[in-house]
């Protein structure tokens, strides 16, 4: 073989192997329940990206070869995360597991990169030179020595230490505050579901004290509505509702949004809570809900997601309608052509209903506030803030958020209780369910507790202006 033909036979195997190494070097491997995906990209210079979508990406730089490492987060499985956390291990015994699983799966990876090599090597010598044992065992060994160079580069240079002063891209700018964060916020959920079987028969005790100085609908025949919202992931907020449906005599549940923060696959699986519950558990879509929430709702038998109409539960007609967001990827407040348009829809669909609904259920009062002192009751969200209102007979009820605004509510200044309200349903002279009360119920940290506050509105109250 003459010097310009060994030359280009060398070319060639160093090409096909670098380009095969790094184009079919995805590699999927789980650690304590927690999916990643692997990806060697071509860069203009050595970095580690640690992506976990959709929140933002860590990166460093942290090799000399030009090469980026991808490291992206998949998938959480929910239920082996929980039982790695039962076992309540140190923290010694989680880096000694996790080191050992990631030498193996190290080792994996690298035995991977180095067949990608040599068969793209063999590959190459093969289009120059033929199919020939002396050309193949040429690409054999150009491939070894390809895989061994980047791969003994960039080992030989990765520098660890950068890895604790990367860059944050996203929302993960906020990181180096987050991470302490998110510790204080698992042992926060961890206090509070611990705590939330007696917090919920004490609420009880003090609801029947209520009923005794202040009753309603003492012949006992009326509805209990439970009004949740904004949960936002908090897995606390789940063991809350639990206690209270059982400690309360609930018969049905409306929750108006946002249950999840970015509307991920990956907190879809935070939902398994809600397989507790034995009610009817009716759903509004929020703003930072998506079609895959939606999707994972539908799969539990007593949830119902109402995206659009009408919708009667033992006798009682809800009028909903999902955010606009909700059907995106989005989180943010959308064009306002699209809630005008959502809101006319809203308008028209209660217009065109021949039996009028005693509830609209949206996330955002301002799809149905121009419907105020037209329908009996509004329930919503969104805004994160408690509060019950009567304007122009209309009863305007805000749930505030279940789940104290989730773990971004730790970082504000000012403390964002957990609430839910209770709604009391009694019949009126047409046998029509009327909302007769209702109990608005805050829980605070666990050195100011929580409070219980009843209010009773009346025949005259509740009469609507364009009635």
């Amino acid at each position: 073989m003459g010097y310009r033909a060994t030359l280009k036979m060398i070319i060639a195997v160093f090409i096909f192997s670098f380009v095969l190494m790094t184009a079919f070097d995805k590699y999927i491997f789980t650690i304590k329940g927690m999916q990643f995906q692997t990806n060697l990209i071509i860069y203009n210079r050595g970095i580690t990206e640690i992506i976990i979508p959709p929140i933002g990406k860590i990166s460093a730089t942290t090799h000399l070869m030009p090469l980026k490492l991808e490291i992206t987060l998949q998938n959480i499985d929910i239920d082996i995360l929980q039982g790695v956390i039962k076992q309540n291990p140190t923290s010694a015994e989680i880096i000694s597991e996790t080191r050992t699983e990631l030498s193996r799966i190290l080792l994996t990876y690298l035995i991977r990169l180095v067949i990608l090599a040599v068969l793209g090597g063999i590959i190459g010598a093969i289009i120059i030179s033929g199919y020939h044992l002396k050309p193949v065992l040429s690409g054999v060994v150009g491939g070894l020595a390809v895989s061994a160079l980047v791969l003994g580069l960039t080992y030989a240079t990765y520098d660890l230490e950068r890895l604790r002063t990367p860059e944050y891209h996203g929302a993960l700018k906020a990181a180096p505050w987050a991470i302490e964060l998110a510790g204080n916020a698992f042992q926060k959920v961890h206090l509070l579901s611990e705590q939330m079987t007696v917090i919920a028969k004490n609420l009880y005790t003090i609801f029947e004290k209520i009923d005794e100085i202040n009753p309603f609908n003492e012949d006992g025949n009326g509805l209990l509505v439970l009004h949740v919202s904004d949960i936002h992931n908090n897995p606390a907020a789940h063991e809350f509702l639990l206690q209270i449906t059982k400690s309360f005599p609930i018969d049905l549940v409306i929750d108006t949004g946002d249950i999840s923060d970015y509307g991920t696959p990956v907190e879809s699986s935070l939902l398994t809570g809600l397989m507790d519950l034995q009610i009817p558990y009716l759903f509004i879509p929020g703003n930072h809900d998506s079609p895959e929430i939606m999707k994972a709702l539908n799969r539990y038998p007593q949830v119902q997601v109402l995206t659009a109409g009408i919708t009667d539960v033992q006798g009682l007609r809800i009028l909903s309608m999902a955010d606009p967001a909700a059907y995106t990827n989005q989180i943010t407040t959308l064009d306002n052509d699209i809630v005008l348009k959502t809101r006319e829809k809203l308008v028209q669909l209660w217009q065109e209903s021949t039996v009028k609904p005693q509830i609209i259920a949206v996330h955002n009062f301002n799809l149905a506030e121009t419907l105020v002192g037209k329908v009996p009751l509004i329930l919503h969200g969104h805004n994160h803030q408690l509060n019950i209102s009567l304007e122009n007979g209309t009863i305007i009820v805000n749930a505030g958020t279940t789940g104290g605004a989730g773990i971004r509510g730790l970082q504000a200044t000012k403390e964002i209780p957990y609430s839910v309200v209770l709604l009391h349903f009694t019949r009126d002279a047409n046998n029509e369910w009327v909302l007769g009360a209702t109990d608005a119920i805050k829980l605070f940290n666990f050195e100011k507790g929580f409070t219980l506050e009843r209010r009773i509105f009346s025949k005259d109250e509740r009469k609507l202006v364009n009635e």
